[in-house]
């Protein structure tokens, strides 16, 4: 019977729980019959394949929450020192070009840049990239910026929108930003509205987005991303649904866009348009630019 629950829950949210994971399923599956008072795994089979709520349940207390505030700094260093003041002088040129275009953009039009956070957590990543992105662009005003944050797990959905994070949570944050962007509230500390602002939170499968679902949230939904972040995700799929998310991310991307994995989270097992960033001394990878096909002698 527990191999039939970890094939629901790894069709459902592409969630792998085999080898030395299969303990910590059998475990939060345990903890869960007590708490429901549920005789043995077959009982609630039953009860799960008839209660749609506890589908969500399950998949919430499956997820694994680890997270902090700047984890990964020089991936951090590098978003802030290279990437967005690259991203600055490009979208500026671009966006002066366009005025003097016969289709020209308002003088008031914004530059856009768009972020996705798959797998936020309690929301300290997106958090993360939000302050980065603000402190690192020199005209943040002059900036549309929109940051998705999703996670499978709805109660760290509903903990990333409150905002709220006690002193041991604050302590990877610099003290600087903590000033700046959040407001002291008993022992911890509140994300400012400024920052919030710019971070739409929603609770996602990831699994509904690699079959073909899309993203909605930050104006059309065409909107593909300048900057991805993805980590320590992909740890929890198999070889097959690694590779699918890998092609997924690819697609959400623009050309030229970058991506940031976990630190045990090297591409180079797969198929992809990837180039690692070797000066990033991380593991940043940008997608290629698409190569226009060479005509037919």
């Amino acid at each position: 019977m527990l191999d039939i629950i970890a094939r629901f829950i790894q069709q459902r949210s592409r969630l792998c729980f085999t080898g030395h994971k299969r303990p910590i399923l059998r475990q939060r599956l345990e903890q869960r019959l007590a708490h429901l008072d549920i005789p043995d795994l077959a009982s609630y089979w039953g009860y799960l394949r008839i209660s749609p709520r506890e589908e969500l349940v399950l998949l919430d207390l499956l997820t694994i929450n680890e997270t902090s505030f700047f984890r990964n700094p020089e991936q951090f260093r590098f978003l802030m020192e290279q990437i967005i003041p690259g991203l600055e002088a490009e979208r500026g040129e671009e966006l002066l070009r366009s005025w003097g275009t016969v289709m020209s953009a308002s003088p008031g039009a914004k530059m856009k840049l768009r972020i996705l956070c798959a797998g936020c957590a309690t929301g300290e990543e997106p958090y993360s990239a939000a302050m980065a992105v603000i402190e690192a662009l020199r005209y943040p005003r002059a900036w549309d910026i929109g940051i998705q944050a999703c996670d499978l797990s709805e109660s760290c959905i509903r903990t990333a929108m409150a905002g709220y994070y006690d002193s041991e949570r604050l302590k990877r944050i610099p003290s600087t930003y903590v000033d700046r962007y959040m407001e002291r509230c008993g022992t911890g500390a509140i994300a400012r509205k400024e920052l919030k602002r710019v971070i739409r939170f929603s609770r996602l499968n990831l699994n509904d987005i690699i079959n073909g679902a899309t993203l909605t949230g930050l104006g059309s939904g065409s909107d593909l991303f300048d900057v991805i972040f993805c980590r320590n995700v992909m740890i929890y799929f198999s070889a097959e649904s690694q590779q699918q998310l890998v092609n997924t991310l690819s697609r959400l991307l623009v050309p030229g866009g970058y991506l940031f994995t976990g630190d045990a989270e090297p591409l180079h097992l797969f198929d992809h348009d990837f180039e690692a960033v070797r000066e990033a001394g991380c593991l940043v990878y940008q997608k290629m630019e698409a190569k226009p096909h060479a005509e037919a002698v």
